[in-house]
């Protein structure tokens, strides 16, 4: 072999195992769309778990009062959910899945915890995320759910029932209404709140946290996630992205694109807080309050990789929004800070009742 053919035959090599790998990965790619095998090994799995004896239902309780607000009408329709689970096995991912596409979600929210023989009271449980998650992971002997759609309340139910871990005693299921801030739990009865990404859309905040401090025994706490206004979802992503990029919601300040940009445009409410807005509503509840920081969304941090350096240098961002891009400090782990606490749309609080 001339030694000048070598660097060609090794060219020629090469360029072979790219089509080799190209062909194999496309093979593999229609395979998929014709077999579907997430569909395959969901169908199998709920078949296993069908085998086994179901637990019943857990009961919903409903208001007697039928009237609802423009609140509730419209997360009746609009659930945020992905649909019914097939399987405990596909359950159990979602919530692995939640946890990689929010970094620092479980950590600032304090998920799942022991909670031994607590009353755990989950404000806005929506298909009931959370409600699987505390009944498999926690001790508490007592998990509630409220929320304003009964659609999501029967998610839910489906969704529980396909854990027979989690027994129907454990659970409780209330429907609620926008327009009344009541929680019906009985005074100084619940050991933990969680509510997650829920008080931001609600018309009376303030009346539902004092609400929280009532039913909360002495000593426990709330953990509370609302939209964070030091995030870069607000200062990047939509300032930026949306508003000046895309050029969508024209004529808007970025209070009023905020409540387009979240949940739907025609949302009735979707506001962001600063920590120390909502420390104070907190406040004036009774509680003692804590900016535990905002996690993340793969969203946000996606946006920070394609447009962080150019809309620092764009004209067309304002001193605002350039302002606090400028503040953000870069961890070694990809995520990111602003004056000490991660700078993501999931505002995390701690309300302590002493």
């Amino acid at each position: 072999m001339k030694t000048s053919d070598s660097p060609k035959k090794i060219l020629d090599f090469k360029r072979y195992l790219g089509y080799l790998i190209y062909y194999a990965q496309y093979s593999f790619y229609q395979l998929k769309k014709i077999f579907k095998p997430d569909e395959l090994l969901d169908k199998l799995m709920a078949r296993i778990e069908l085998a086994g004896e179901k637990p019943s239902l857990v009961e919903i309780k409903r208001p007697r009062d039928n009237r609802i607000s423009a609140v509730d009408e419209y997360w009746s329709e609009h659930t945020v959910s992905m649909g019914e689970f097939r399987s405990a096995f596909m359950s159990r991912i979602n919530l692995i899945w939640r946890f990689r596409w929010y970094p620092k979600f479980r950590e600032l929210m304090g998920l799942y915890g022991d909670h031994n023989d607590e009353v755990i009271l989950d404000y806005g449980c929506g298909p009931g995320n959370d409600l699987v998650g505390f009944g498999l992971y926690s001790k508490a002997k007592k998990i509630i759910g409220v929320d304003v759609s009964y659609k999501a309340l029967k998610l839910a139910q489906q969704r529980l029932n396909l854990h027979p871990s989690i027994k129907p005693e454990r659970i409780e299921l209330v429907q609620i209404s926008d327009r009344k801030a009541e929680i019906p739990v009985k005074k100084n009865s619940v050991d933990h709140i969680y509510s997650e990404g829920v008080l931001h859309h609600t018309t009376q905040p303030l009346a539902i946290l004092r609400e929280f401090f009532r039913i909360l025994k002495p000593g426990s706490e709330a953990r509370i996630m609302v939209y964070n206004y030091y995030s870069v979802f607000v200062h990047l992503w939509l300032a930026y992205e949306r508003m000046i990029v895309k050029k969508d919601y024209p004529g808007l300040d970025i209070v009023k694109a905020f409540n387009k940009s979240t949940d739907g445009e025609n949302c009735p409410i979707s506001k962001y807080y600063k920590p120390q807005e909502f420390i104070a509503l907190g406040e004036k509840a009774g509680f003692s309050c804590e900016y535990l920081g905002g996690y993340l969304s793969k969203t946000e941090l996606d946006c920070l990789k394609k447009y962080f350096h150019e809309a620092i240098r764009d004209k067309r961002l304002s001193k605002e929004h350039k302002n606090f891009l400028k503040k953000l400090v870069f961890e070694k782990d990809g995520l990111i800070k602003y004056e000490g606490k991660y700078a993501g749309i999931g505002g995390v609080y701690r309300f302590l009742k002493k």
